[in-house]
């Protein structure tokens, strides 16, 4: 996909008050201080540099011309896999706007400059990135898609159990994984792919997990292991987060017929703690996952992708993203 990069579209002669430009490691603070203007709570260093690891773009940047960030639109790269074709996408996320600046909701807005920018020189045909995709809250949603920016690619769901007593398992057995096990996640992975074929799956590898859930500087996660009970080697991995009121599954790895499984074993580790299990996943996959009395409803979370001037002509992700919470980069 990759590409040279082409030049910054100007901004229009009206919107001369600002400069719009890729954001890198020089623009940091910069940008730090704008999400503490906006969010109304710091980030650090350390956390920045842990969510944009994996890049030295970090996204767009809209200043005014005396160099006051306003805008930011921020972009986390990640690999997709659809029947053996890798896909590299971008994760979208801390859009920031000055409050300052938010009344224009219209392509003169602040909003609109750093995506588009963002879209039409990262993302489509012959750039970086062959789709974006995010989070966003409703209300964000629904501006990007009156804007042109976005379109649905799908919703995020909820589903809840109740916790569930430990039984006898005579066939399989959970527990907390110690450390993640190098050696099964290969296959784990291959079976993942292939038990889903007909949707596009975040890479789940040992890199991405020891990233994702080890390395967090903010979170803390538990990963159980779900094995046979005469076997060391899992049949699926599960990633799940304890909050205060419930336990979250945060990620899965493994195939189709682990899910149950993993879903009992969930149960059982809430039970210890007296809280209902809760997830969040794609609509693509939500029925794959509602077993054993589950409750779904949808939740407020969209997922948008992107429009820019430079779509491919088809988009086969529409519809097929396998989504969790873990493919966020906050949950």
């Amino acid at each position: 996909m990759n590409s040279a990069t082409p030049p910054s579209p100007a901004l229009p002669a009206s919107l001369s008050r600002w400069t719009i430009n890729p954001a890198y490691s020089a623009d940091d603070e910069d940008i730090r201080t704008l999400f503490e203007a906006v969010f109304k709570h710091p980030m650090s260093q350390r956390h920045w540099d842990w969510k944009y690891a994996e890049t030295t773009l970090k996204g767009t940047l809209l200043r005014t011309q005396d160099r006051q960030p306003v805008a930011f639109f921020g972009g986390m790269p990640r690999a997709f896999f659809f029947q053996g074709r890798q896909y590299d996408s971008v994760q979208n996320g801390d859009v920031m706007v000055l409050p300052s600046e938010r009344g224009i909701f219209s392509k003169k807005g602040a909003l609109y400059q750093v995506a588009s920018h963002f879209f039409n020189r990262h993302v489509g045909l012959g750039r970086e990135y062959a789709f974006a995709f995010g989070f966003p809250n409703a209300r964000h949603f629904t501006l990007g898609v009156k804007l042109g920016l976005y379109e649905s690619a799908g919703r995020m769901m909820e589903l809840r159990w109740s916790p569930q007593a430990p039984g006898r398992h005579w066939s399989w057995r959970w527990e907390p994984a110690g450390e993640l096990p190098r050696q099964a996640m290969p296959a784990l992975w291959r079976r993942m792919q292939q038990d889903w074929p007909q949707h596009f799956i975040g890479l789940r590898d040992m890199k991405r997990w020891t990233y994702r859930y080890l390395d967090n500087p903010a979170n803390v996660y538990t990963i159980l292991a779900i094995k046979p009970v005469f076997l060391s080697s899992p049949r699926a991995l599960l990633v799940v987060r304890e909050h205060e009121q419930h336990c979250e599954i945060i990620d899965y790895l493994g195939g189709r017929r682990a899910v149950k499984l993993a879903i009992e074993a969930a149960r059982e580790f809430a039970h210890a703690r007296n809280k209902p299990v809760f997830m969040l996943a794609s609509d693509a996959i939500a029925s794959d996952f509602s077993v054993l009395g589950a409750e779904v409803a949808e939740s407020s979370i969209s997922i948008p992708v992107n429009i820019s001037d430079h779509d491919l002509g088809e988009k086969p992700w529409l519809g097929r993203l396998w989504l969790m919470a873990g493919d966020s980069d906050f949950m």
